[in-house]
């Protein structure tokens, strides 16, 4: 049954070339793509050689990672080239191609890997006698991708150097060190209490202004969620340091160190634009109404308000948007914004980070509905 299905399906296209070229994808991008697809069991092997302590299944995932990452961006090559050899690969052109795949790659990705990933697709093509154009251009088609690293790097120590001067960054910190070995959720004993009034300090919170039957202090909320998403986890019974993390968190300035100090500022923002995670019609406008503070602070233009008020409904814009001030005033006090007087701006290093707190909140409203 099932070889007459295929059969039945023989001239859908599928598989055929010329017939999906018609559907929006050249006849050089397939052929490239194929190409990739068919090296799999070969490339694995040679991920295997190069990594001895990979059982078979860690070198499988490897090179299955790496050749998506090689499909996806040799498809658009050969699309843009006009040629699906992958191994004689043209400098330029590629190096377009590789331009419009990391501009569109989410702020919350490293590009690092993919540039390393490509390295090692070299490196295997030359190992195994499979490049085909001159020995120039893949030397320099190695020294454009080792340049882009170099100045990736560059860009990470920045960051590291930029975010660890935060008082965001010391905030985090002193709440992950504070954790010592951890708090059970569930432990009400003296010795947890104690442990938990130290937690709230190193947050410079006040237990004694914390009420068990009230919501936390948005200052916990904002610096929770920075650490969870960077140096802090848990567990079904229990609040721990991730000791791994913390080490590259306070330490370091490659892209793993980079990426944590980041998802920790990414979350602060998105703690400030909804910081009770939720969907009501009032977090939305609390949402949008910073998002707005946020751009004029970036842009320096101020935004419609007057318009954003019709839209909300004036009695919750107007319930909003001093809170919605508070927030901006916050992040200026977590050293995420600049503030001179009632006017913010944003040191352009960071703006990434705002963006992609903005983002995440916008796809939470969007996935909502």
């Amino acid at each position: 049954m099932a070889s007459k299905k295929r059969q039945n399906k023989k001239n859908s296209g599928a598989g055929n070339p010329a017939k999906a070229a018609q559907r929006g994808r050249s006849v050089h991008k397939i052929q490239a793509e194929q190409s990739i697809d068919a090296l799999r069991g070969q490339y694995v092997t040679w991920v295997a050689a190069q990594v001895p302590s990979f059982s078979p299944a860690d070198a499988a995932q490897a090179a299955e990672i790496q050749l998506d990452v090689i499909r996806t961006i040799g498809g658009e090559y050969a699309q843009t080239a006009g040629n699906s050899n992958l191994f004689a690969l043209e400098p330029e052109t590629f190096g377009q191609a590789l331009a419009d795949f990391l501009v569109n790659l989410p702020d919350n990705v490293a590009p690092e890997p993919i540039f390393s990933t490509w390295l090692d697709f070299f490196s295997f093509a030359e190992e195994n006698t499979l490049w085909q154009g001159p020995a120039e251009n893949l030397e320099e088609l190695r020294e454009m991708i080792e340049e882009a690293l170099e100045g990736f790097a560059e860009g990470d120590a920045e960051l590291c150097t930029l975010l660890r001067g935060t008082e965001l960054f010391q905030s985090v910190k002193s709440f992950a060190l504070a954790l010592g070995d951890g708090i059970l959720s569930n432990d009400m004993t003296d010795a947890a209490s104690s442990t938990r009034d130290k937690v709230f300090s190193a947050m410079d919170i006040n237990p004694q202004d914390i009420a068990q039957d009230e919501p936390a202090p948005l200052r916990f909320n904002y610096i929770w969620n920075a650490a969870m998403m960077s140096v802090v986890t848990t567990t079904e019974t229990s609040i721990v340091r991730d000791e791994e993390a913390f080490a590259a968190f306070v330490d370091g300035e490659q892209a793993d160190s980079a990426q944590l100090l980041f998802e920790m500022a990414v979350a602060c923002v998105q703690a400030h634009l909804n910081p009770t995670m939720d969907s009501s019609l009032r977090d939305e406008a609390h949402y949008l109404v910073v998002r707005n503070l946020l751009v004029t602070a970036s842009t320096g233009r101020e935004g419609d308000l007057d318009g954003l008020r019709r839209n909300v409904g004036a009695k919750i814009y107007d319930a909003v948007l001093p809170e919605a001030t508070q927030a901006l005033a916050s992040l200026a006090g977590f050293g995420l914004l600049q503030r001179k007087g009632d006017n913010y701006s944003i040191d352009e290093r960071l703006v990434p980070v705002i963006s992609a707190g903005i983002s995440e909140v916008e796809a939470f409203f969007e996935e909502a509905v």
